[in-house]
């Protein structure tokens, strides 16, 4: 049995600092929690929103991953929700298709990694992107038919709503500073890898022992 007390992310973090991998977690809780509130704003500003009960979009897209987000999803699925049965449905997975895999219609947020989800994930639907001048701008999602959504959201009016509004762009250049690399792989593929890099944390977390400390190198695990 993994340790009781590791409940969240966040102690994943602590249980394991000083590694370059807790870094790495540390770096991106901090840019989801940033565009996290930055795109509620915005929502709550301009009444952008999907349809209650919609999970369309997660059934006809798989996202690309970058090694940082899978390792993340895949930490959340090893040492916080503790089934690693779901590494093996991944593994499973002969072709991509066109839903993702972690999606559930009866779960909460039809994501069982919600709290570790991808960059894409919290952003599509949710946050403007850019016009050819490079300025916000909003399009409602092809499949959200919530008729009181606005359909287009002009630059004009997002610049003075005087919020603190990036775009996809701009946050996808912020996880390419954490990540160093902007390639990317189907997320079956990527999380899998992800797990096997990730299995010399089982023996910290199984039986209490103390990782190194900060200045001992240790090993990268992302």
């Amino acid at each position: 049995m993994l340790c009781a007390n590791i409940m969240t992310l966040q102690d994943i973090c602590q249980k394991v600092a000083g590694t370059h991998i807790a870094s790495v977690w540390e770096s991106l809780l901090g840019l989801y929690d940033q565009l996290d509130r930055n795109c509620q704003n915005f929502q709550n500003a301009f009444n952008v929103h999907c349809p209650s009960g919609c999970g369309t979009c997660c059934e006809h897209f798989i996202p690309e991953l970058t090694e940082a987000e899978a390792s993340l999803i895949a930490a959340y699925i090893l040492f916080v929700k503790k089934t690693p049965e779901l590494i093996d449905l991944l593994a499973s997975v002969d072709e991509p298709g066109s839903q993702c895999p972690l999606y559930r219609a009866d779960s909460d947020y039809h994501c069982i990694v919600y709290p570790a989800r991808a960059l894409v994930c919290r952003l599509f639907g949710a946050c403007p992107s850019e016009d050819k001048y490079r300025k916000p701008v909003f399009r409602k999602c092809k499949y959200n038919v919530a008729m009181d959504t606005p359909i287009f959201v002009k630059a004009e009016d997002i610049t003075l709503s005087n919020l603190d509004i990036a775009t996809m762009n701009t946050y996808g250049l912020k996880l390419e500073m954490i990540t160093s690399v902007s390639d990317t792989e189907p997320l079956p593929l990527a999380v899998v890898k992800a797990a096997q890099r990730l299995l010399f944390l089982m023996v910290y977390l199984d039986d209490g022992s103390n990782m190194p400390e900060p200045d001992t190198p240790a090993p990268i695990a992302s």
